[in-house]
């Protein structure tokens, strides 16, 4: 029996239709908002799997909603949370959280680099006719329709300089669970992603990085999904960019079935 469409198959479903090729996946034109702000230690320790800790005393998160015009998954929004965190000495963004509204980076997404995807309703003001009772870009998610999990604002006032922002690689926990029933979970491991993005600049050279004042509200208390333990305590800070990056395949840096937890 010929086997090599089984062999060259990289996604599902096998045999053809495939969701997603390999990496790497370009994106282009993304446009971000960052809104950093502390958030409750006691929420974040429970959010966090086993040998990851926040890196500050006062846990620092970051929101992030993103609008990606053009990418090969497709166009689509998304929405997350990023905790800062250390794992063996080195610190990474910590992703609990993220929604999108595109099925095909929900099963990459899920299935190559552990990202806790759902998919949720969300809208950004920014790129519509001018609304002339606001300044500010908007971005809000609701998961169902109508349930507001996170909004968030920024006003950009003034130029930022990206060499003024940490560029640390992203830790997720790929976690799936086994067929059977007693059995530990077929794959549980911290997966490391390096993504380097390139602003984009303006006719005078400038990047495309805004800074200005930042809202953010996580206030819909949900057990099915708990943002609201993630509620921000004090906004820090708030960005809005525009960049071109591609993703690759992630490295795991530890493997939780070598570990007697189970």
């Amino acid at each position: 029996m010929d086997h090599s469409t089984f062999r060259s198959t990289f996604s599902m479903p096998i045999g053809g239709g495939y969701a997603y090729p390999p990496p790497p996946y370009l994106y282009r034109g993304v446009e971000d908002m960052f809104i950093s702000y502390e958030a409750r230690a006691d929420a974040v320790e429970q959010l966090l799997p086993p040998g990851v800790t926040a890196s500050d005393e006062v846990p620092t998160c970051i929101a992030w909603a993103r609008w990606v015009p053009f990418s090969t998954f497709g166009p689509y929004h998304e929405a997350y949370v990023m905790i800062r965190a250390d794992f063996e000495g080195q610190t990474y963004l910590y992703q609990p959280f993220i929604f999108c509204d595109n099925e095909i980076p929900l099963e990459a997404g899920r299935e190559l680099w552990g990202y806790a995807k759902k998919l949720a309703r969300m809208e950004h003001s920014w790129g519509e006719p001018a609304k002339p009772y606001s300044e500010q870009l908007h971005f809000t998610v609701e998961r169902p329709e109508t349930r507001r999990i996170m909004t968030a604002s920024l006003h950009p006032e003034r130029l930022s300089d990206p060499a003024d922002h940490e560029n640390l690689p992203v830790l997720s926990t790929r976690f799936i669970p086994h067929t059977e029933a007693g059995h530990p979970p077929s794959v549980a491991e911290l997966v490391r992603l390096d993504v380097d993005a390139t602003v984009h600049t303006s006719a005078d050279g400038t990047a495309q990085l805004w800074e200005g004042r930042a809202s953010l509200t996580m206030d819909s208390v949900s057990a099915v999904d708990p943002w609201h333990l993630l509620a921000p305590l004090r906004v820090t800070g708030g960005w809005f960019g525009r960049y071109d990056f591609d993703l690759q395949h992630g490295v795991v840096v530890h493997d939780y079935l070598d570990d007697d937890i189970w």
